[in-house]
């Protein structure tokens, strides 16, 4: 019945968010192109490229003679894998301790350039990394052309692993003529003898767990304020992909709230409310719950559904710029030295994991002339008796600190829309860091 209807409407074209945009006409045919997506899919699968986890490895082979093997995306991602093994026809690892060229190394650390991938060790995690670029890649210099039997690949863990998913693998004996081995997009590039519309494409690709063409698309139907069609593509494309387990959020795709056992939520509360803690009744910063984890609490009780990550704010002790500065490299050793791992974001703000594996952002904040300033939000947006005294407030069991008035801070933040749940609001950043410059990394 599924490939009647395709075939009906194969030619038929979805609504595209023009200046003459039929909005109804969007959503009553957003259906047709979900099917023909899902059924190109179901016949096409893209390869989820496995790790040590669930050693479930990528093999490919060939019967290529080669000396240089090239790794690439097909995207603009950062770029990193567990372990890359070559073998060749007498099943020995000839990738072991070679030398390699690479696009690009995560915050120019010679140890990211790719030859921690080749040592067979394999660890789980992210033994090479480049910087985030686009078609990020890897060359392995075998040194001498040989007759190659299998490529086998070990992604690593967690919620980045998904960033492989472009993966191509080519072999070549020059640098100039490349072959191509593997092609993990084959897939999509056949999808309908390459004729797709941008409705199709956001659904193709975000059901292989790429957003760009996705959230391009939501983009400009919120940009023409076509919300009910955002909304309903938004939703198309997390049908696609909850067989995954993950969903399209703020963060790209990654496991929502609304997606996690309740272990897990607890796990997350619990963490929360015991930095905390160990923040303000030990280091001595007033710390508390913030943005979109507020949000939560505030309106509903709980996490956002849709959200993936929870973020807290600190208010410093001090108010010149070194001694704020100073302070927050102290907070940084503090939580080092209870176990708590965190490195810069690249703006102004620290990842955490902490002890327990829950990721959280950490933001600085401190008071000028009475007011909160507290990054991301507007410098001096809210008072100071807005924010301080900090409020207890108990979610799931959990002792979690508010602000004193976090209805101002919400509508601060998220303006006067703060108690409408939207899952497509997003931030914007472009006044940030010129009112919070001295906090950039």
């Amino acid at each position: 019945m599924l490939r009647r209807i395709i075939r009906k409407f194969a030619t038929k074209k979805v609504a595209e968010p023009k200046d003459s945009f039929d909005e109804k006409a969007f959503i009553d045919e957003l259906p047709l192109a979900i099917a023909k997506v899902k059924q190109h899919i179901e016949h096409n699968p893209i390869t989820n490229i496995g790790g040590k986890a669930n050693n479930d490895p990528l093999t490919v082979n060939t019967n290529r003679k080669g000396r240089f093997v090239r790794l690439s995306l097909q995207t603009q991602k950062s770029f990193h894998l567990d372990t890359i093994e070559i073998y060749n026809k007498d099943g020995r690892n000839i990738a072991k301790n070679k030398k390699t060229i690479i696009s690009s190394c995560y915050n120019d650390e010679t140890k990211y350039n790719g030859e921690g991938a080749l040592t067979g060790k394999k660890n789980g995690g992210a033994n090479f990394h480049t910087k985030r670029d686009n078609a990020p890649w890897l060359i392995i210099d075998l040194t001498t052309i040989r007759k190659l039997d299998k490529v086998v690949i070990y992604n690593r863990g967690g919620e980045c692993a998904s960033r492989a998913f472009s993966l191509m693998i080519e072999v070549s004996t020059d640098l100039k003529k490349w072959h191509t081995i593997f092609d993990n997009w084959q897939a999509i590039k056949t999808y309908n003898k390459g004729d797709i519309n941008p409705t199709e494409k956001a659904l193709l690709y975000g059901a292989i767990l790429e957003g760009a063409p996705a959230n391009k698309l939501l983009k400009e139907l919120k940009g023409g304020q076509h919300m009910n069609a955002a909304t309903k593509l938004h939703g198309a494309i997390n049908e696609l992909v909850a067989p995954r387990g993950v969903a399209l959020g703020p963060h790209g795709f990654m496991k929502t709230f609304a997606l996690s056992s309740d272990a897990r939520i607890n796990n997350i509360l619990k963490s929360l409310s015991k930095v905390l803690m160990l923040l303000t009744n030990e280091f001595g910063v007033k710390a508390f719950i913030s943005s979109g984890t507020l949000l939560g609490v505030v309106r509903d009780g709980k996490l956002i559904p849709h959200d993936d990550d929870v973020d807290i704010c600190y208010i410093s002790q001090f108010s010149t710029e070194a001694e704020i500065l100073k302070e927050r490299e102290d907070m940084v050793q503090f939580l080092v030295s209870k176990g708590y791992h965190l490195k810069p974001s690249g703006i102004a703000h620290y990842w955490c994991t902490t002890p327990e594996g829950v990721n959280l952002d950490i933001f600085s904040g401190f008071i000028e002339n009475e007011r909160a300033c507290m990054n991301p939000l507007a410098r001096g947006g809210v008072g100071k008796d807005d924010v301080l005294p900090l409020q207890t407030k108990q979610v799931n069991g959990y002792d979690l600190l508010l602000p004193a008035n976090p209805e101002s801070l919400l509508q601060l933040n998220y303006g006067d829309s703060w108690k409408v749940p939207d899952p497509l609001w997003t931030f914007n950043w472009s006044k940030s860091k010129a009112e919070y410059k001295f906090l950039y990394f």
